[in-house]
């Protein structure tokens, strides 16, 4: 039998846990296995009995107990996305900066793909490839919208546009809803043809005879794999949104921003919440290489 959490802090963790359901099931493992030997070593050192009474010591514990068992991989900057998790989900997210850099964090190895681009001839070989108009859309609002497959798949074209906006609410990383402006006419284009496959309401791209977004993305994955899009030919549904971020930072850098601007609303408009993740999509150059 599953031994009961014994600390005070373990058993909030629970109930915490129990309320915030977000993400996969394999990062809520993750998040539980960290967040509770963060526990432990505050029960250890400080006998902490309410995360009410979390504090700037507590953390530079944690984070310096991390750094010490660091081995160089990214277990520290994926721990330190936990400890993120947890601040915020008890009203105390300024106790843990937002950049891990700021904590003399380098980040830890990892194949980004940086600036791997589909241009407009790649993507209309993908796009005759498959026979089906709205995996054709789902890729679209990839390409033009930064879409994630999942977005993509549950996004409502006729309740989440507004004609200058789009929502992304369903399906996105983290549970967490956020907009980006539309700014050129092929975003449009892109959005009246969904608006015209899924027909009115809260209809999404998901055909009504399937039963489950699982379901469906496992057909569509296999049809884009057919299509030319998947790791064997080095070219990745995610490779639509780097398009899309190389061709925003640069839109917006021609029009007069900043390239720390541009990228402090590239990164909001994907989702991120740290801005050194946007540095994954972008090439060298720092975002001058857009789609042809």
């Amino acid at each position: 039998m599953k031994e009961l959490p014994s600390l005070p802090l373990e058993r909030q963790l629970v109930s915490i846990f129990a309320t915030n359901r977000e993400n996969a099931f394999e990062t809520q493992r993750a998040r539980a296995c960290a967040l509770m030997g963060v526990a432990q070593m505050l029960h250890e050192k400080f006998g902490l009995q309410k995360w009410a009474n979390l504090g700037q010591k507590h953390i530079e514990h944690v984070i310096e107990g991390w750094r010490a068992e660091d081995a160089g991989r990214r277990s520290l900057p994926n721990k330190l996305s936990h400890l993120r998790w947890l601040v915020r989900k008890i009203g105390k997210a300024n106790l843990v900066p937002r950049s891990n850099a700021e904590l003399g964090v380098e980040p830890g190895p990892r194949k980004t793909r940086a600036g791997k681009i589909i241009d407009d001839r790649e993507l209309q070989t993908h796009l005759a490839a498959l026979d089906d108009p709205r995996m054709q859309a789902a890729i679209k609002l990839g390409r033009y919208l930064g879409m994630r497959c999942r977005e993509a798949m549950l996004f409502r074209p006729h309740r989440d546009c507004d004609g200058e906006r789009v929502w992304l609410k369903r399906g996105t990383k983290g549970g967490r809803p956020r907009y980006l402006w539309l700014h050129n006419a092929k975003q449009r284009e892109v959005i009246n043809e969904v608006r015209a496959l899924v027909g009115g309401g809260d209809a999404a791209l998901i055909p009504p005879e399937w039963p489950s977004y699982k379901k469906w993305a496992e057909h569509c994955y296999r049809k884009f794999r057919a299509a030319g899009l998947g790791r064997k030919t080095d070219a990745v549904y995610h490779d639509l949104r780097r398009t899309y971020a190389c061709e925003r930072m640069n839109y917006l850098m021609i029009h007069g921003r900043s390239r720390e601007q541009a990228a402090a609303l590239v990164a909001r408009e994907l989702g991120h919440s740290r801005l050194e993740i946007l540095e994954w999509y972008l090439p060298d150059t720092g975002g001058d290489a857009a789609a042809a």
